[in-house]
Formats: C-alpha cells, structure tokens, sequence
C-alpha cells in the first residue's frame, strides 16, 4: 500500500502520526521527506502542451476492445 502526503512542515502533529498509525497498523513503513517546490507551469503551458500532444497522436486509434483499466492495474503492480 502506498499513500502520498503533501502538507506543510507545520501541520505535522500528533494526530498525523496517529492516522498513519492506523491506516497502517502494525506493518513495517517507510517514511521519505522531500521540499516541494513550486510548480511554476501555468495552466496556459499546460494547454499548449495538451494541444501539441494531440495534435502528434491525432491519426492515433486505439481498439475499442481493449480493456484499459486492466492496462492500468499491470502497470501499478
């Protein structure tokens, strides 16, 4: 099981560790800290960036058959 927290430094409390405790009982975990910086993308280059995305993939065609949320779940493993 895998669980993502952003949050700001001050914000971690007691409780916090508390609701970790419980969401993971009694397993062996590992905790990662890293700074989050700013994304500085905007959401006009995040549009462009869209576009010319399928502007590449228009002439793409993906069969109806196939099952895509199986896909995902393979590749999550």
């Amino acid at each position: 099981m895998q669980h993502t927290f952003q949050l700001r430094a001050s914000n971690l409390t007691p409780g916090f560790l508390d609701k970790l405790r419980k969401l993971f009982g009694d397993k062996e975990i590992k905790v990662v800290v890293e700074d989050v910086k700013p994304d500085g993308t905007s959401q006009q280059d995040l549009y462009l960036s869209l576009m010319a995305l399928r502007e590449e993939f228009k002439d793409l065609k993906v069969d109806p058959s196939i099952d895509i949320s199986k896909l995902a779940d393979e590749v999550n493993l």
